[in-house]
């Protein structure tokens, strides 16, 4: 479960940016179904919030920057790190922010646990590094770096051995390399930060479709995928995956990457496939059913279809564990309704029993006046004159400016809440080209 993220001086994030799931007080009456309760740390969370802003103005970035704290988090052990620089970007438009290191912070629970982990990182080395324990009220220092400097709670983190052994590289996170030598708080952590906290991009499919057509073998989720495309309306009665056959690839393919697959194949556990059979009815002219038809996902299916399927695969493993899914552009190729029924999945305590949490950004505005979110799940982004990027949500305004029972949508788009882009006067530029005809 995330609490809070919070990052500086990252990309396009110049001053500190949080984004939090703690519940707001402003709305206690109002679609409580779209929140959860934490008991033992008297806490209140969000299920779902939605990101907008004018092009350009951070949305991606945010998310970026969730996607680079994991990755690193997950990587910077592995010896193949040892002498690169760390792939981290500082915003580039202030002379002193340039040269200063970017902090990330981030607070998640764990098995009924609050943990508080963050560092902060130039291209060259983890200038600092810390993380917090939380088992019930009073948080607990596990450890604190600065540079190669270490303080460590020796009875609740033992790591005094890789300290002395100088395996702590200056480019490493001490989180990820405890975890890598079996610590048992850090691989715990790394556990989450790899199966419970997911980034996936809304314009990539491609990049997990692989994934959503794997989970076609386990015939209780196929069924579930199969239904939320029926339920979509994509006229689609069945999914069946299709196995790569070895002569089927193109004769030009690198023979490195033909001897990978075929050595792949040779195992028996080992399935690879490269497309997806959609069972489709057919019928004759009184529009009688006759037989059914399979179409190619990758060339017969529309662009919407394909990404709507890739996306079936991470939601129904989000909500089934309870993890975190982070989505940009989650809009892209598909349907504002359908959008609509994605959010209310994740809103609904029938749907989500194990208070999976999703975060997008959309520039889709149907959805504010769609009863949807409360003002704590509606966040914008909007940067500066000076290229500088801020976070802020709906219920951050007073109440006299912002009600419930506001047309959200209608107030976005008249700018009211910020956010939005300041168009110039586009009839000028050819009003002036057809002059100087």
């Amino acid at each position: 479960m995330l609490i809070q993220f919070i990052i500086r001086n990252f990309k396009t994030f110049k001053d500190e940016t949080k984004l939090s799931f703690l519940a707001s007080n402003y709305d206690k009456e109002r679609l409580s179904e779209n929140i959860f309760e934490i008991p033992q740390f008297n806490l209140k969370l969000l299920k779902s919030a939605v990101i907008y802003g004018a092009n350009a103005s951070g949305k991606s970035k945010l998310i970026e920057a969730i996607d680079f704290m994991r990755e690193l988090v997950l990587n910077s052990s592995k010896e193949s790190q040892i002498n690169e620089p760390i792939n981290v970007e500082p915003f580039k438009l202030n002379s002193v922010s340039e040269n200063l290191p970017s902090f990330f912070e981030i607070i998640f629970i764990i098995k009924n646990e609050m943990y508080r982990y963050g560092f902060e990182a130039t291209k060259q080395k983890i200038v600092s590094e810390w993380l917090y324990h939380r088992p019930k009220t009073k948080e607990v220092e596990l450890f604190y770096r600065e540079g190669q400097k270490f303080e460590i709670h020796e009875l609740k983190f033992k790591v005094k051995d890789l300290i002395e052994n100088e395996r702590i590289r200056p480019n490493a996170l001490l989180l990820s390399v405890a975890a890598f030598w079996n610590n048992k708080i850090a691989k715990k952590i790394l556990e989450y930060f790899n199966d419970k906290l997911n980034v996936i991009s809304g314009l990539k499919e491609q990049n997990y479709i692989g994934y959503s057509i794997h989970k076609l073998k386990d015939l209780k989720t196929k069924s579930k995928i199969i239904d939320l495309m029926r339920n979509a309306d994509f006229s689609i009665d069945d999914l069946t995956p299709k196995i790569l056959d070895i002569q089927s690839l193109p004769s030009d393919i690198p023979k490195e990457i033909r001897e990978l697959i075929e050595s792949k194949m040779k195992n028996k556990n080992a399935e690879i496939f490269d497309d997806v059979l959609t069972l489709h009815k057919k019928y004759n002219n009184n529009n009688q059913i006759i037989e059914s038809t399979n179409f190619s996902m990758n060339e017969e299916e529309s662009s919407g279809t394909r990404k709507y399927f890739a996306l079936t695969g991470p939601i129904l493993e989000t909500l089934k564990n309870g993890e975190v899914l982070f989505i940009d552009e989650l809009d892209a190729k598909l349907h504002p309704n359908l959008i609509c029924k994605i959010v209310e999945i994740f809103n609904s305590s029938i749907t989500n029993p194990f208070n999976g949490q999703l975060i997008f950004n959309t520039h889709d505005t149907n959805l504010l006046s769609s009863n949807l979110f409360r003002r704590d799940q509606i966040w914008f982004t909007e940067k500066n004159r000076y290229g500088a990027a801020s976070l802020y949500s709906l219920s951050d305004f007073k109440t006299d400016v912002v009600r419930k029972d506001d047309n959200f949508e209608k107030n976005y788009i008249n700018g009211k809440y910020g956010a939005i882009p300041y168009l110039g006067d586009f009839d000028k530029l050819f009003i002036s080209e057809s002059n100087a005809i």
